[in-house]
């Protein structure tokens, strides 16, 4: 019922996940292969992804940027949409298919590559010196506040792509992405709904190594849900990655039960997102009982 999700979202706190240096070691972008007018483009794919808890509508969007790039290659932002687009496609909708395995990887791919071109293009800097072979956190300490969503959904889509890449992939580059939300912790702590410190909150249930740090996550989870308590993900995270290890049945149940029962209509501008995490934790809720005793859930207030 739940695809990979345990080994998913244990690894996912560990994750920088090997950048391709052809992306940006090369020829940056492309020459423009279409003529006409790239701001109408942008525009037609804004209005579809306002509309992207259907998914055909997000299928949309891609496609409208990806003709406006196809005229305008170095518009860095629409880059940015694009890799977003791609991961919300794979993560929220991909992602439950097992027959659609393969293209759930080629879209976090395919966002992975658009992130960091953008990035590339609004941080020189980290070309120079990435290409140079640099230390990556080293690259990175350039960029500035506008190239903080490039980088954020570079790290995810990065994340995600290594994760399906295998434990190789994960091992080899689990510095990177923690170099990234700390940069982007540094230049914009609020970003994406206090995303930083959701990361965090994952990130200290594996570190130190298979113990983690109980106090750390706990506070790295909590001050995220405090910024920005309606976006569920968090929720489902802590639930998840946190209640899960520490055993705590009380807060699974709270929090599965919070996202569950969380009026969409409160959040308008995430009901998209809002949706796929209520799918999540109504997956996680019903399979209470493979984390905990099933009479702790229900002394809990889990009902079946």
């Amino acid at each position: 019922m739940i695809r990979n999700l345990t080994l998913a979202l244990a690894c996912v706190a560990l994750i920088g996940c090997g950048t391709t240096r052809q992306n940006v070691c090369g020829k940056l972008v492309p020459n423009a292969t279409a003529e006409g007018d790239a701001v109408a483009s942008v525009a037609a794919g804004d209005a579809a992804w306002s509309a992207r808890k259907d998914v055909a509508k997000i299928r949309e969007a891609i496609s409208a940027w990806n003709k406006a790039l196809s005229i305008n290659p170095k518009d860095a932002v629409t880059r940015v949409k694009l890799s977003r687009a791609y991961y919300l496609l794979a993560d929220g909708h991909l992602r439950t298919d097992d027959e659609r395995d393969q293209e759930m990887k080629e879209m976090f791919k395919k966002g992975m590559r658009e992130a960091e071109i953008a990035f590339a293009l609004q941080v020189p800097k980290y070309r120079q010196d990435f290409c140079a072979e640099k230390p990556f956190a080293d690259s990175i300490k350039t960029a500035e506040k506008p190239a903080v969503p490039a980088m954020y959904w570079f790290a995810t889509n990065l994340g995600k792509w290594g994760l399906e890449e295998g434990l190789t992939t994960i091992l080899k580059y689990k510095d990177d992405i923690k170099a990234m939300m700390d940069r982007i912790e540094t230049l914009h702590p609020t970003y994406f709904y206090h995303a930083p410190y959701r990361y965090f909150g994952v990130y200290w249930t594996k570190i130190p190594v298979f113990r983690g740090d109980e106090a750390k996550s706990k506070a790295a989870f909590n001050k995220s849900i405090a910024g920005s308590p309606q976006y569920l993900a968090t929720k489902v995270l802590m639930a998840q990655r946190f209640a899960t290890k520490w055993k705590d049945v009380k807060l699974f149940v709270k929090l599965l039960d919070d996202v569950i029962k969380f009026d969409l209509s409160t959040a308008p501008e995430l009901t998209p997102e809002n949706t796929i995490e209520q799918r999540k934790a109504k997956e996680l809720w019903d399979d209470a009982d493979t984390y905990y005793d099933e009479d702790d859930l229900k002394a809990a207030g889990w009902t079946e």
